[in-house]
């Protein structure tokens, strides 16, 4: 039987909050056309758009589109966009540790808190780049790309109580390319980028308390009288910083 012990220490989503934020900052922009190939003007800068990111399917925002024949739906104007989603967690036994493992936090005031080794899993994650061009898309993707060699490793406090912070390694596994440019004149256009990552976190237990034994007395017994017969004790003492003259003053 589990534990009847509440806890939450919500690993699962500061870790969707993190993976979530790393594409928080991403912009494409709109450029003038060069005229002239290679000897003409440079091409100028002309609008900077924020890419928007959210936690949804991308089947959420196609269907939307797709539901307005009248082609006045004012979503269309988001695009490009960003969504993401969760769509496996795994158990991984090649980073499985000893169950017999604890982790110790001994406090200022004479407290001990303590929790178990943490349980590993791989949490599958799949980031859509949807947009109606295949060059806003691509610049996104190139904005991602170099950063992930295919591993990226972001740090979260998972624990606060006991001050455990987790590196998480993002790994960047494949990705897949559909455009739906074939279909008849009155359809839509979507490019979608799917980028399918895999990120390696740990599930911590409960935390327990308890107060640090400063004290410990041993008794021994005589096994014919029952009585103790030699009674041992040791007591822990916290050292003493001797105050220096001229310590304050400096």
């Amino acid at each position: 039987m589990l534990p009847d012990q509440t806890f939450y220490h919500s690993v699962l989503r500061k870790t969707i909050v993190a993976f979530g934020s790393l594409f928080s900052n991403i912009k494409i922009e709109r450029t003038t056309q060069s005229e002239g190939g290679s000897g003409g003007p440079p091409e100028t800068v002309v609008q900077t758009i924020d890419v928007p990111i959210a936690y949804a399917p991308k089947e959420k925002w196609l269907v939307r589109l797709d539901s307005d024949p009248t082609l006045e739906n004012n979503v269309y104007g988001v695009f490009p966009r960003l969504s993401f989603e969760i769509t496996g967690l795994n158990y991984d036994p090649s980073r499985k540790v000893s169950r017999l493992n604890k982790m110790v936090c001994v406090g200022t005031d004479s407290t001990r808190e303590q929790m178990m080794a943490p349980v590993p899993y791989n949490i599958d994650i799949s980031l859509y780049v949807i947009s109606k061009t295949q060059e806003d898309c691509l610049q996104i993707v190139e904005q991602i790309f170099p950063y992930f060699t295919p591993d990226f490793t972001v740090s979260i406090t998972v624990v606060p109580e006991m001050n455990v912070q987790q590196d998480i390694p993002i790994i960047l596994n494949s990705v897949n390319i559909q455009d739906d440019y074939d279909g008849d004149f009155q359809q839509r256009r979507f490019v979608t980028y799917t980028l399918n990552f895999t990120l390696k976190v740990n599930m911590f237990g409960p935390v327990s308390g308890s107060g640090i034994v400063n004290k410990v007395i041993v008794n021994t017994i005589n096994p014919d009288t029952g009585t103790v017969f030699t009674s041992y004790s040791a007591e822990q003492t916290v050292p003493t910083i001797p105050v220096v003259e001229g310590w304050l003053d400096s």
